[in-house]
């Protein structure tokens, strides 16, 4: 059975709302302004559909789901899903200010301490009615869905997740699981859109992210960005032994915060490959963890294009690139040096395409490439 924390009230229970609202109302960026009302028109037509009761909010800890708390909040705060709806022949207000959506949080014991200790002081903050489980996602609900009458639930998927394939922003339940309308109200989001909605909102988010993480999972299979890697010195202990040579302290790697991350596609590059076959599967947060492997997320086949470099030009721009991706994390699956002939061209990028993530095409003097 789930164990439901007991929240008290704050004074004021739409604290820092309306200034959500006019920070995104104000601000430059007309992408995010629209990727926030079609948000919020998500969750109006939610309320809309089901009654409050049957709604339910599964928040994490990470960067989405605090995005998508906040979004709620200013829904339910400003107006944008206050309504009338219809119980049989009476008609009641559903959403009031100061109630808040049941909240479902998946505790494991994988789960980063910052993580928990993030989420455990936002419902305290925020009032919110959450409902603890400790077993998968899968078996969570399941269990839940026998005591509350929950119909629809929020998430903060979006397009690039690994469970996002095939999903919209009402995607039914697959087969197997319990029944439940699964509403993604951030779906189009991207990872840029993310960071700034959280950085003009100003709204308080886990410190992991400011220590070089850019997608948190459990501690077996997360690590900080290597794209956001910073060599910084140790602070010399004048009292230590020093063992170096030139009397320079050893280098130590620091992280620059995940909202500095330049590429989107680079957000899961800290997440490990999970063990083929690893029979002791963990649930962190809803999402289906299992051990790490050490191997990199990524796989990159390049190809140097120019007939030049047949001879006996060095293919420079070729070592250049492969050196820059392995130091982020990606792995080299394949280097070829190619005739400038089209159809061979097509032929290589076709056949490599199929055992490796991205196929990256250059010439000697190191343009930039193009990714297939």
């Amino acid at each position: 059975m789930p164990r439901v924390v007991a929240l008290d009230c704050e004074k004021k229970a739409g604290r820092g709302v309306m200034e959500i609202l006019n920070a995104v109302e104000g601000c430059s960026d007309k992408r995010l302004r629209t990727k926030c009302k079609q948000a919020l028109y998500v969750i109006d037509r939610t309320l809309a559909l089901y009654k409050f009761e049957e709604v339910a909010f599964s928040f994490n800890g990470g960067k989405d789901s605090t995005v998508l708390l906040h979004l709620l909040r200013a829904a339910c705060v400003a107006g944008e899903a206050k309504r009338t709806i219809h119980i049989g022949a009476e008609e009641s207000t559903c959403l009031e200010l100061g109630k808040s959506i049941r909240t479902i949080y998946f505790e494991s014991p994988s789960a980063f301490p910052e993580i928990d200790s993030f989420t455990y002081e936002t419902a305290r903050v925020y009032n919110l009615e959450m409902e603890i489980l400790r077993q998968d996602f899968k078996s969570g609900l399941s269990a839940l869905f026998k005591t509350k009458p929950i119909k629809a639930v929020f998430l903060g998927t979006r397009i690039g997740d690994p469970n996002a394939v095939g999903q919209e922003q009402f995607a039914p339940s697959s087969a197997g699981w319990p029944p439940f309308m699964r509403v993604n109200p951030i779906l189009n989001w991207s990872y840029r859109d993310v960071w700034e909605f959280l950085l003009v909102c100003k709204v308080p988010y886990c410190k992991l992210y400011d220590q070089g993480y850019t997608s948190i999972g459990s501690v077996h299979d997360t690590l900080p960005n290597e794209a956001l890697s910073v060599e910084s010195h140790f602070e010399q202990d004048k009292s230590a032994h020093n063992d170096t040579a030139s009397g320079v302290a050893p280098l130590k790697e620091t992280y620059r915060p995940a909202y500095l991350l330049r590429d989107g596609r680079l957000e899961r590059a800290g997440r490990l490959k999970r063990e083929k076959n690893c029979k002791n599967e963990v649930s962190s947060n809803g999402v289906l963890d299992l051990h790490a492997r050490t191997e990199p997320l990524f796989s990159a086949s390049v190809l140097v294009v120019g007939d030049e470099i047949l001879g006996e030009v060095e293919d420079q721009s070729g070592v250049l690139l492969s050196k820059e991706l392995r130091a982020i994390g990606w792995s080299i699956r394949h280097r070829a040096i190619l005739a400038n002939d089209i159809d061979s061209i097509s032929e290589e990028v076709e056949q490599r395409s199929n055992n490796s993530d991205i196929v990256s095409c250059t010439s000697t003097t190191f343009q930039p490439c193009n990714l297939y």
